[in-house]
């Protein structure tokens, strides 16, 4: 075929291809070509980019604010299949490197992979050769690719502190190190750092490269509330935002998600609401509330196109809540001895209520349930367990019903506890033949964590207990990692504190629960067996002292004797951290007040020589 022959036909074939890159040539596997496209003119230079979230392959989950305080970010596409961005690898490391090292000039780099053909695992075998540091992301859906115009791989865009996209184009103008004239991506990051303008020639360049094969969008173009959002809402919402329960509005229906559609937008992409601390990726939980990145997105493009009703006619029928109990009528109902009158103002009140149980034997609670009495005021309830008429001694002591130690724990050495509850938590059943043990003549000490709403309230909590009907249930057993000898410096904004705990014999892992308080920054646990295979159990890696849980896997984890439990947590002990109780900051250590601090890493198991997984 003769050479104009051949580039008629790809003129035909590619209406939108002009002609090849500098010194590239086009192969039928990657069209490798320099990209003239019209779709960029969708995303012009200077858009101030709406509300972005993403979360990494490691799982964490940033904003597009949150990373732009720090400073520019820059958004790099690629690919695993397409030569020139593999041939760019190390000029984007080298970048990376000069604009992350440097305070005046910091910048944060992220990978973006778009690719419909690169897989999760492809993606994921291709950086770990590839030796990147920065944070890489698989944008499934290609909602990250329209959104900033991407079209080529690879292809950069800078975004300056205020959102505002800046320049997008290659790295530089050729593939051989040797042979560039032009570094634009560093010339527009130092524009940008300076506030100098770039050439208008230069703000955006023909980009180079493999084109993106972008998947067909999973998300309609016309989104509305009564097609797309009333079941997130009804799904993910609805159990705390409604009238009665601890959320502060309710969600019920297309007027409420209107008015608040905006902070929905807000809380859902920075992943504060629905309430879930453990990073995905770290233990397999049960009753995890995590909205996917799709959802996140419908709702974002739901709220910037104006919130749209849709036919409010065919909005699904909501879930139907059970404001009795959830489990069905319990066993035995506990409650608390006589109605609690709260104080309008003031600060959060944590009062123990002592109920006896009067037991002749022991016995075996599977599952426990909470009825708070006041939903307005009542944040958790959390019924420990004494055997020692410890509880009755400091309740005599308090002229008020109750009583209360000055700190976040029940003020006496408890033999166990029967779980807990916090808003949104379903109760969870432990699997068949597991209970919490309830020693006979034990007192249940209900910890109840009181919010002040700014009126006077009343509560009368319940608690529900559902026995377990197997013979010979297996004890359900708390242990613990802790570490209570550590002085946090004060202005140390990451403070590390480590503890271990050796698994003495078999055992079955159910669950586990880190505690901090104020200062807590992020948890890890993980198990290492002796065979050195390792387990991540929990990562928390945005602690907030107002949502602990007990977090129960999807299935029992079996951890062999020798295994070691490790801890490892950060604390934040400087001024800018708007949790700290202290002004200015001091130094703080272990201790039962809120304003101390403590770092306990529980887990839950049971001996697998009482226990087995197919009983």
């Amino acid at each position: 075929m003769k050479p104009y022959i051949a580039i008629l036909l790809l003129t035909l074939t590619l209406p939108l291809v002009l002609q090849a890159a500098p010194d590239y040539t086009i192969t039928n596997k990657h069209r490798v070509i320099q990209e003239v496209s019209l779709k960029q003119n969708n995303v012009p230079i200077g858009t101030e980019l709406p509300r972005l979230n993403f979360t990494t392959l490691s799982g964490d989950t940033y904003t597009l604010d949150s990373l732009t305080r720090n400073g520019p970010v820059v958004a790099v596409f690629l690919a695993t299949g397409c030569p020139v961005a593999q041939r760019y690898t190390m000029r984007l490391k080298r970048l990376h490197t000069e604009f992350t090292g440097n305070d005046k000039r910091h910048t944060t780099f992220v990978g973006i992979y778009a690719n419909e053909e690169d897989t999760l695992d492809d993606v994921k075998a291709y950086i770990q050769k590839a030796e990147y540091t920065f944070p890489i992301v698989k944008d499934t859906t290609g909602y990250l690719a329209e959104l900033l115009g991407a079209t080529m791989t690879p292809q950069a865009m800078v975004i300056d502190t205020s959102g505002t996209l800046r320049y997008r184009g290659p790295i530089d103008d050729n593939r051989y190190e040797t042979r560039i004239k032009h570094n634009y991506l560093r010339d527009a990051l130092l524009a940008t750092h300076t506030g100098d303008a770039l050439p208008l020639q230069e703000q955006e360049t023909p980009a180079f490269g493999c084109t993106i094969h972008l998947p067909e969008s999973s998300l309609p173009s016309d989104i509305t509330y009564s097609e797309h959002i009333a079941t997130i809402l009804q799904n993910n919402c609805q159990a705390c935002h409604r009238h009665g329960e601890v959320a502060p509005f309710t969600l019920t229906d297309y007027g409420d998600a209107k008015a608040w559609a905006t902070e929905i937008a807000v809380y859902t992409e920075s992943r504060l609401m629905p309430p879930w601390k453990p990073a995905p990726g770290y233990g397999h939980f049960k009753n995890e509330r995590r909205l996917t990145d799709s959802q996140i997105e419908l709702i974002a493009r739901w709220v910037d196109a104006g919130a749209p009703p849709g036919d409010l006619n065919a909005v699904p029928t909501a879930p139907e809540f059970h404001d009795d109990w959830v489990l069905g009528e319990p066993d035995q109902i506990f409650e608390m001895p006589v109605e609690y009158e709260i104080d309008a103002e003031g600060e959060d009140e944590y009062r123990q209520f002592i109920i006896p149980t009067n037991f002749e034997t022991d016995m075996y609670i599977q599952a426990v349930d909470v009825q708070p009495g006041n939903r307005k005021t009542v944040h958790h309830v959390i019924p420990y367990l004494d055997v020692n008429g410890e509880a009755r001694k400091l309740d005599a002591e308090d002229p008020k019903p109750g009583y209360v130690v000055g700190g976040t724990g029940p003020g006496f050495d408890a033999v166990g506890s029967l779980g807990g509850w916090a808003p949104g938590i379903t109760p969870s059943v432990l699997p068949e033949g597991v209970g919490y043990v309830l020693p006979k003549g034990a007192d249940i000490v209900m910890q109840v964590h009181y919010y002040r709403t700014g009126h006077v309230e009343y509560d009368r909590s319940r608690l529900g207990l559902y026995f377990s009907k197997t013979a010979d249930t297996a004890p359900l057993h708390i242990g613990s990692a802790i570490n209570s000898e550590f002085v946090i410096p004060a202005g140390d904004a990451l403070y590390e504190v480590l503890a271990s705990r050796k698994v003495k014999e078999d055992v079955y892992l159910l669950g586990t629960s880190p505690h901090m308080h104020l200062l807590g920054r992020d948890m890890r646990l993980v198990a290492k067996t002796p065979e050195g295979e390792s387990h991540d159990l929990i990562w928390i890696k945005d602690w907030d002292f107002n949502w602990q849980d007990i977090y129960h896997y999807q299935g029992p984890l079996f951890l062999p004797a020798g295994t070691t439990i490790d801890l490892v947590a950060h604390f934040d002990n400087s001024a800018e951290n708007p949790a700290n109780p202290h002004t200015p900051p001091i130094p703080v250590g272990w201790g039962e007040k809120t304003t101390d601090e403590m770092c306990i890493g529980f887990f839950y198991y049971v001996k697998a020589n009482q226990f087995s997984p197919n009983d």
